[in-house]
C-alpha cells in the first residue's frame, strides 16, 4: 500500500510540479497576428521611431481615411509622425475589441491625446481629447512588418471635445 501511495504521489508531483514552477499565470497565448499588432501599436504610441522603422518598408502605406491623408514608405511615414507628434505630450491607444482574419487585424478603440494647447488656440495649456475609431493593419507575418495601416477616426468628436476648452 505504501508503495502504491508513493507511486501515486510521484505521478501527481511529476505532473503538477512543472506547472507550479512555471513563471506567471498560464493562459491562452495570443495569436501571432495580434501579438505583432500589439507590438506595433506600442512602438507607435511610445513614439519609438527606431522600432517603427523595423515595422515599415518602402512599400508600407499609412492611411488616415477620414482625413484623406495617405503616405507611402518608411521615411515619409516616420517624418510625418515626427511632425504630428511634436504637438503631442502623451499618446495612447486603448483597444476595446480586436480581431483578425488571416493577415488583417482590426482594432476598435480610442486614441487618447494630451497635446499642447497652442495648437488649438489655448497657449500655455494642455488639451486632453480622445478620438474613437477603427484601425486596420495589413501584416506581412513572414517579415514581421506592417504592409498598411488604415485609420477611420471620429474627428467630429474631437471638435466637440475641444469646444469645452
Amino acid at each position: 500500500m505504501r508503495r502504491f501511495l508513493g507511486t501515486i504521489l510521484a505521478l501527481v508531483l511529476s505532473v503538477t510540479l512543472p506547472l507550479w514552477a512555471a513563471d506567471g499565470p498560464q493562459g491562452p497565448q495570443l495569436p501571432a497576428q495580434l501579438m505583432l499588432a500589439e507590438r506595433y501599436m506600442q512602438a507607435l504610441t511610445q513614439r519609438n521611431y527606431n522600432q517603427l522603422a523595423r515595422f515599415y518598408d518602402r512599400d508600407t502605406v499609412w492611411h488616415d481615411q477620414t482625413a484623406n491623408k495617405k503616405i507611402t514608405g518608411r521615411r515619409d511615414i516616420i517624418a510625418f509622425q515626427r511632425r504630428v507628434h511634436t504637438y503631442t505630450q502623451e499618446y495612447e491607444f486603448v483597444s476595446d475589441h480586436a480581431f483578425y482574419n488571416g493577415n488583417l487585424v482590426v482594432m476598435i478603440g480610442s486614441y487618447y491625446y494630451k497635446a499642447r494647447g497652442d495648437l488649438f488656440g489655448h497657449p500655455g495649456e494642455s488639451i486632453l481629447f480622445s478620438l474613437p475609431g477603427v484601425t486596420t493593419l495589413k501584416l506581412d507575418m513572414d517579415k514581421q512588418r506592417i504592409k498598411q495601416h488604415t485609420d477611420l477616426l471620429d474627428y467630429r468628436s474631437m471638435k466637440d471635445q475641444l469646444k469645452l476648452y
